[in-house]
């Protein structure tokens, strides 16, 4: 009655019972394995217990999971797969134990829910950090113009001039105000002016290299900083930047832009920087628009 009772437990146990002998050869098994896995008891009692793993799991079940079980006398844990009478691999935990009489006793669940449930976690987790570096990256970028934003230059500049500040190589600083600005916006709206913006970043992106920082500061201020380039270089870009301005029309009449430059003594601030370029730039302006001037203490 004992037996029968034993028997009636195990098969309803909600997991997989198996019983090997020290020859890994299957004594007995429960309902679980017709009921979840299509095997027959009757068809694998006798059977190596290897004959229902894949490939991949006979070379665990061999190099890891027997020498842990003969010296641990337990095994808990591992993740083995297992192919069913249809041919189908699904994944399973098993936990054995060697029993006194040197039997093996199995414990073994369909891990597929989990599994399923770990890649779900991994592709939420993916999302997440896509979503954090698009989010970083609006954080970063002018919704207009897709240049940088004043704060995203700023953080960049910092580590470059004091990368610059060791190798004293040249580097400058271009402070970019459009001209008549506010006349732009008065006379043909705010959607002009919006798309005069995107032009001209649009413009500074293409006259750019990989290396330098472009940015929209504000309103109708650009800042750009050259890497690797003295003050002839920056006189021949700022050059290039009036003529590609130029190419804007408003009404048929050219876009002009006011620059101020400043260069790196290997000592200054990045505000320093801007405040120098700033300088440059008033005085342009003041010097009647459209040209480029170089800060100067004299």
């Amino acid at each position: 009655m004992a037996n029968i009772d034993n028997e009636f437990m195990l098969d309803n146990l909600p997991c997989g019972a198996l019983v090997t002998s020290a020859e890994h050869v299957i004594l007995d098994a429960n309902d679980y394995f017709f009921n979840e896995f299509c095997w027959d008891k009757s068809f694998l009692v006798g059977r190596n217990v290897e004959s229902i793993l894949t490939k991949a799991s006979k070379v665990f079940y061999q190099s890891y999971f027997i020498p842990t079980l003969l010296h641990e006398k337990y095994c808990g844990e591992m993740q083995l797969i297992i192919v069913n009478r249809n041919g189908i691999r699904i994944p399973i935990t098993v936990n054995a134990k060697i029993g006194v009489n040197g039997n093996v006793y199995w414990a073994f669940f369909d891990a597929s829910d989990r599994d399923k449930l770990y890649e779900e976690l991994i592709q939420a987790r993916e999302k997440l950090e896509l979503q954090a570096l698009e989010l970083k990256e609006l954080a970063s970028i002018d919704e207009l113009t897709g240049l940088l934003n004043r704060r995203e230059v700023k953080s960049r500049s910092i580590p470059v001039l004091s990368q610059f500040s060791r190798t004293k190589n040249s580097l400058s600083i271009l402070m970019i105000d459009i001209d008549f600005f506010k006349r732009i916006n008065d006379r043909h709206g705010h959607s002009e002016g919006d798309k005069v913006l995107r032009d001209f970043g649009r413009l500074l992106t293409e006259c750019g290299r990989e290396s330098d920082l472009i940015s929209r500061f504000g309103g109708e201020e650009f800042l750009i900083l050259l890497p690797d380039t003295n003050l002839e270089q920056t006189m021949i870009f700022s050059k290039r930047l009036h003529g590609l301005a130029n190419k804007i029309l408003i009404d048929e009449e050219a876009l002009t832009v006011s620059i101020g430059v400043s260069l790196f003594d290997g000592e200054m601030s990045f505000e320093e920087m801007v405040g120098k370029a700033d300088i440059a730039l008033y005085k342009a302006k003041d010097l009647g628009r459209n040209r480029t001037e170089v800060f100067s203490l004299i």
